[in-house]
């Protein structure tokens, strides 16, 4: 599952979260100097893991001085 059409960075930055182990569901929010980023974990995965492994991807995607924050989307 990914967000509505948005920035083409944006769908790279969906595409590859999505393709980590235990992400089942991601949406990119793209904000002036911040990118947020919420993931859905699958049920047989932990949360934690799943967020360690998104934080070292974004670490490699982040561009200059941006802030990224990554957490977990509500059910529903």
């Amino acid at each position: 599952m990914t967000t509505a059409p948005g920035s083409k960075r944006a769908r790279r930055i969906e595409e590859a979260v999505l393709e980590l182990e235990g992400i089942v569901a991601v949406r990119v929010w793209e904000l002036p100097s911040r990118v947020e980023i919420g993931v859905r974990v699958a049920p047989s995965d932990t949360p934690a893991d799943a967020l360690n492994r998104v934080n070292e991807l974004v670490d490699a995607l982040r561009e200059g001085e941006e802030t990224w924050a990554v957490g977990l989307l509500e059910e529903g």
